[in-house]
């Protein structure tokens, strides 16, 4: 089946739109989850949130997921870095100076209290 002319129509309004909006130097931070991260299998009771990075997918804009820390529970905090088409160095870019600026990857279940 094919999607409707409808459905194709609002997803070339919304790329159309954000490809003007992003143009070769807009950089959008876009959270990777609705909350942090989720448990174990815990995303198949909630199927939608899949709609937080497969929205960038179906539009074909390059995004870029980067590491900020932990939360006060472990757990990893991060955002996605989204630019306009073929502007993934952009995204890579701000991606390793947001990752310095914030620590860079930590391992998930580490206490963030400093000792």
């Amino acid at each position: 089946s094919h999607p409707s002319p409808f459905i194709l129509q609002q997803k070339e309004s919304l790329q159309q739109e954000l490809e003007e909006l992003l143009g070769t130097d807009g950089v959008l931070l876009y959270p990777s989850h609705p909350q942090i991260a989720p448990k174990h299998h815990h995303p198949i009771f909630t199927p939608f949130n899949f709609s937080y990075t497969g929205i960038f997918n179906i539009l074909g804009l390059p995004v870029t997921q980067c590491p900020l820390g932990l939360s006060e529970e472990g757990l990893p905090l991060g955002v996605q870095i989204v630019t306009g088409k073929l502007q993934d160095r952009l995204s890579l870019a701000t991606a390793l100076y947001l990752e310095k600026a914030f620590g860079g990857w930590r391992e998930p279940g580490k206490t963030t209290a400093k000792p």
